[in-house]
């Protein structure tokens, strides 16, 4: 199955950052709006991919990333629950940048070493390649689907990453045999 990956356009996270609200209320933060108008970009050359359906994160930047790429596109759009970001704290809490920032360079240290680490408090690129691999296995009867999500689930799936994939970009992924 190819998948053409779209990590969500640049967030807006200045009224999260302000009010210092958990990972779970800033997941509810909107695109930057002086950055809407590079999807359009996108979705014009995304629409030569000639992909069948449009699945997507239930994250915000992504679910808007997503409706704005399909104004264009016309497809039928799902949301999936586990194509969500990264979970720096597995209970959900608030974990300030910092600490986030220590626990992510320690979860890509694991990734890019291919080593699961243990007892962290933190959610695992196995346990993420996972839940992403079991989404994209319900889609297996299209040849080509394009998922619009964030970089952590796309470099649980293609690997590690030297250097990323910045907001609003798109790669094409071949995955193997799912589910």
């Amino acid at each position: 199955m190819e998948v053409v990956f779209v990590r969500h356009g640049v967030p807006d996270y200045s009224l999260s950052d302000e009010r210092k609200m958990s990972q779970l209320e800033k997941d509810y933060a909107p695109l930057h709006r002086d950055h809407i108008h590079e999807l359009y970009a996108v979705a014009q050359e995304i629409q030569l991919e000639k992909a069948e359906v449009i699945i997507s994160s239930p994250y915000t930047r992504a679910l808007q990333t997503a409706e704005i790429i399909n104004r264009k596109l016309g497809l039928e759009l799902f949301v999936e629950h586990d194509l969500r970001e990264w979970r720096a704290d597995l209970d959900g809490g608030y974990v300030d940048l910092q600490e986030r920032d220590r626990r992510w360079h320690d979860y890509r240290a694991s990734l890019k070493n291919n080593a699961e680490p243990n007892n962290v408090p933190y959610e695992s690129w196995i346990a993420l390649r996972n839940r992403a691999e079991s989404v994209l296995s319900r889609y297996t009867h299209y040849s080509k689907v394009i998922v619009v999500s964030h970089f952590n689930v796309f470099e649980s799936l293609a690997g590690y990453q030297d250097s990323g994939i910045g907001c609003g970009s798109y790669r094409t992924l071949t995955l193997g045999k799912l589910g």
